[in-house]
Order: structure tokens, then C-alpha cells, then sequence
């Protein structure tokens, strides 16, 4: 049975709906978290809690009842046991959003969520060969402020950087700020590799707080510094990688021409792999 989860009950995805008041298709009042889930639960699901955490705090919005590490997890391995996806890998998208009333200020703060989940068919993280293909957006900037560093459901400014990609035959985009730094790209966090360094942008810069980018931010051997990341340091690095718990590591081939070595993604896609998936 295709189920979702809803405020305490689970339902057939197929007679399953929201109304229009909703607030999240009416204004954006919401935020989601996208969760890599293998032998029937979530992995990395301490970062994803606090993540989660974080995101009720800077949107102003009181956590269901629920809202515990051990009940929350509970309620996605039983989503997942109702889809029969516990012995498959699995993405699920928990998505919260502020309760029905009020126009731009609402009327009360409580939230709704809602979980979802689907099979994919990659049991391990694998490096994408032959590379991406990069190029960069500059329409629209990213803010520098800690709105940037959520999952909100406005997501316009991936949408039209996704469409510009598609439109001039890339692979993917970079995104910057409106100081011009490189923030992040349109499916995620941004490493670059400069001699014996691996760098990533500061949160302040307004990059996603990616969950995979905390893990590897976590791992001491690895040694990332964040720091302003510019264009020019891009097409100066040596390798390239973009991180989402769904791939793990995304090596990009070659951005305006210049084209880049994968070994440390291969490196990190063998640590994510005999760390996680056991």
C-alpha cells in the first residue's frame, strides 16, 4: 500500500489531499527536509533532527506534540514498513507547515507534517561518471541570511536556475550571493579542492546547512576549512563537488572549460559508504 503520513495518521497516497487554505501553497509557510533512508531508517538522523530543530526556531513555529528524536524517527521506519521499502533504499520528505488562517501574519503558530517516501534504485553512493556539466546563475542572488540556510518551500530561485541549465545544456548551476561569492549549487552544498585544502562557503555567506556537508565538516582527517569561495577560486581549484544526502558526492567534470580531477570525491564516496551503509 502507497501510504503517507499525516498528523497522526497514516492514509492511502492515492485519496490524499490539501486543501487550498493551506499555507504553504498559499504564501510558502513551510519548510521540508529530504532524508536518505536504507535497511528501513532514515540515515544521518541526528543532523536531520537538529536541522529540523532549527528550521521550527527561524520560522517561528511550535513543533507538533511529537516532535521527539525517538518518535519522529519511529513514524518514518513505520512509514516505511507500510510501503514495503524497509529492505529497499528509500527518500523520504517530511514536510511542515504553518496551520490554515490568517493572511501574511497568521493566526496561530502551530504546524501540520506531512511524510512521504518513494523507492530509488542506488543501494550505495556511486561517482557520477562522467561528471557534471557546470555552469553558473547570476539572475538572482542568494541573501545572506539564515532563511538561506533552511529548506523553506520557496524554492524560485533553484527553479529558474534549474531551467537556465536546462535551457543553455549544463548539468547543473553555481549560485552566489549578491557580494558574488559562490554559495552553493542548485542540488546542493559546494566543496573545491586547492592543493592539500578542501573549502566550502560559510553558512553567513547563505549556503544550505546541507546535512552531508555537517557530516564531513565533522570528520577531522578531512580537514575543511570554510571560507569565502569566489569564482576565480573555483576555476583555480584542482576538484570540484557538490554534496545532498541523496548522492552523497556529485563530482563536476568542467566549468567554462575547465575541467577538474574527482579523487577526493572518490575518497569521500568510499568513507560516506563504509561509515553509513553497513
Amino acid at each position: 500500500m502507497d501510504s503517507v503520513y499525516f498528523n497522526g495518521t497514516f492514509h492511502k497516497k492515492s485519496q490524499f489531499s490539501i486543501l487550498s487554505s493551506n499555507r504553504a501553497f498559499q504564501y510558502g509557510d513551510a519548510f521540508f527536509d529530504t532524508i536518505r533512508c536504507h535497511k528501513g531508517s532514515p540515515l544521518f538522523w541526528e543532523e536531520h533532527y537538529f536541522r529540523i530543530a532549527a528550521s521550527f526556531y527561524i520560522m517561528r513555529m511550535l513543533p507538533p506534540d511529537n516532535f521527539e528524536m525517538k518518535t519522529l524517527k519511529s513514524i518514518i521506519q513505520n512509514l516505511l514498513f507500510k510501503n514495503n521499502l524497509t529492505s529497499s533504499p528509500s527518500r523520504v520528505k517530511i514536510t511542515f507547515f504553518r496551520n490554515s488562517g490568517g493572511y501574511y501574519s497568521p493566526k496561530d503558530h502551530n504546524v501540520s507534517v506531512l511524510i512521504e517516501s518513494e523507492k530509488i534504485e542506488d543501494t550505495l553512493y556511486e561517482l557520477n561518471t562522467p561528471g557534471l556539466i557546470v555552469g553558473s546563475y547570476k539572475d538572482n542572488f542568494i541573501s545572506k541570511n539564515s532563511l538561506s540556510n533552511i529548506k523553506t518551500t520557496n524554492k524560485t530561485l533553484n527553479i529558474l536556475a534549474s531551467i537556465y541549465a536546462q535551457d543553455h545544456g549544463y548539468d547543473d548551476c553555481l549560485l552566489i550571493n549578491n557580494e558574488k561569492n559562490i554559495v552553493e549549487s542548485t542540488s546542493g552544498n559546494i566543496f573545491i579542492v586547492s592543493g592539500d585544502k578542501i573549502k566550502t562557503p560559510l553558512l553567513s555567506e547563505g549556503c544550505i546547512d546541507g546535512v552531508i556537508r555537517k557530516v564531513l565538516l565533522n570528520e577531522d582527517k578531512l580537514n575543511i576549512q570554510e571560507e569565502i569561495i569566489t569564482f576565480l577560486d573555483v576555476l583555480n581549484a584542482q576538484e570540484v563537488f557538490f554534496t545532498n544526502v541523496m548522492k552523497g558526492v556529485s563530482w563536476v567534470a568542467s566549468i567554462k572549460n575547465t575541467d577538474f580531477v574527482n579523487y577526493k570525491s572518490l575518497e569521500i564516496l568510499e568513507f560516506l559508504n563504509k561509515k553509513y551503509f553497513v
